[in-house]
């Protein structure tokens, strides 16, 4: 028969248990019903875009392991993850992005095109997007690398579950309306190998613009429940754009390949606010914004549709410096941190569990 004393010490850790599960269940459900957020640290520095990421402030930022899948297979998901961080001056955000790419870079600037039913190939259009799946690609043919980070300009209920486009459309978003920062790896990537760079861009005359330094850049779009647009200048008759005077360089790009490492690593920077504010986020310090990244490999067929997409996560633009100690690590690996209040409280009824039962080991020794 177990004495009063020892049966109270036994319920007092089972309710310590239950307590501590309680809690850290509270804890989790809370966790996974919030975004995931990327904090965008002030620093002092600028980019350098002939070696982006080793710039000196990047060292004590650290990074988001930012999961994708499919957007549609089984032509997407050949990227599994991208890393990605972000800085700001107070007056331009810094976002670097980094991934695997085991094939190497792709600068082919190749049109779309998929096979038919009956093994026809066909130009990809719009409309054809809903059932294609997969597109044509070999070892000659093959489309560009890329890498885009769609920010959110609709209200909270507009927001769909996921940051997803309409099939069957010329790009439009299923709520709301974004922005996209697109990097290319051609036609916006000022490099040897991009035959394409600076991407076409004319005048309202049609007399071709050029970035100033022949800069590399992401392409500037907006996309809303309508369609998918080029913001500031023309990329030709049978692209719509929105505003032909605006600059269309206006976001900068560094961009690098390790063929040792086999990653490309590729930073964005640009002004907090722009005069287009009607079709471009405008940031300041203190807010948070809805965040969505795609990634495409281009000599694995992802072009278009096709590619690796992320869920939402937000974006918060910090007037405080990095953290004196951050974790770095460009690999793959992703730590899950644990709230400090439920590590305390989980760890205190660790060591009361084993108080108690030390007490009941003695207890029982004794009799």
């Amino acid at each position: 028969m177990i004495q009063p004393t020892r049966a109270a010490l036994i319920t007092i850790v089972i309710l310590i248990l239950t307590a501590s599960l309680f809690f850290a269940n509270v804890r989790m459900a809370y966790a996974q019903g919030q975004f995931t957020n990327i904090t965008s640290y002030l620093v002092s520095g600028a980019p350098n875009y002939a070696s982006p990421g080793n710039e000196t402030f990047w060292n004590a930022i650290p990074w988001t392991n930012v999961s994708l899948s499919a957007s549609v297979s089984p032509g997407g998901g050949h990227t599994p993850y991208v890393l990605v961080k972000s800085a700001n001056d107070g007056f331009n955000v810094y976002v670097l992005f980094q991934w695997p790419d085991q094939v190497g870079p792709s600068f082919g600037s190749s049109s779309e095109i998929y096979s038919a039913s009956n093994g026809t190939l066909l130009p990809l259009n719009p409309e054809d997007t809903s059932h294609v799946v997969q597109l044509y690609y070999n070892s000659t043919y093959y489309y560009p690398d890329r890498v885009a980070v769609l920010w959110y300009l609709g209200s909270t209920s507009q927001r769909q579950q996921s940051p997803a486009m309409q099939l069957g459309s010329a790009g439009a978003i299923t709520g709301g309306a974004a922005e996209i920062w697109h990097w290319q790896s051609d036609p916006t990537d000022n490099s040897p190998s991009d035959s394409g760079f600076p991407g076409g861009y004319t005048d309202p005359s049609g007399r071709p613009i050029y970035p100033a330094d022949n800069v590399s850049f992401a392409e500037d779009d907006y996309t809303n429940t309508t369609g998918f647009y080029v913001i500031g200048g023309s990329f030709g008759a049978g692209s719509p754009n929105l505003d032909p005077y605006a600059d269309p360089y206006i976001i900068h790009a560094g961009t690098s390949f390790s063929n040792v490492t086999k990653t490309w690593t590729v930073e964005m920077a640009r002004s907090f606010t722009t005069e287009d504010s009607q079709y471009r986020v405008q940031l300041q310090v203190g807010s948070t914004y809805y965040v969505a990244f795609a990634v495409w490999n281009g000599m694995l067929g992802e072009s278009s549709h096709i590619k690796s997409v992320s869920a939402w996560y937000s974006l918060t633009i910090s007037n405080q410096s990095p953290p004196s100690t951050s974790s770095t690590s460009s690999g793959p690996q992703q730590q899950l941190g644990i709230p400090a209040d439920l590590a305390v409280a989980v760890g205190l009824g660790l060591l009361l569990v084993g108080v108690v039962i030390g007490l009941v080991v003695r207890a029982k020794t004794k009799d």
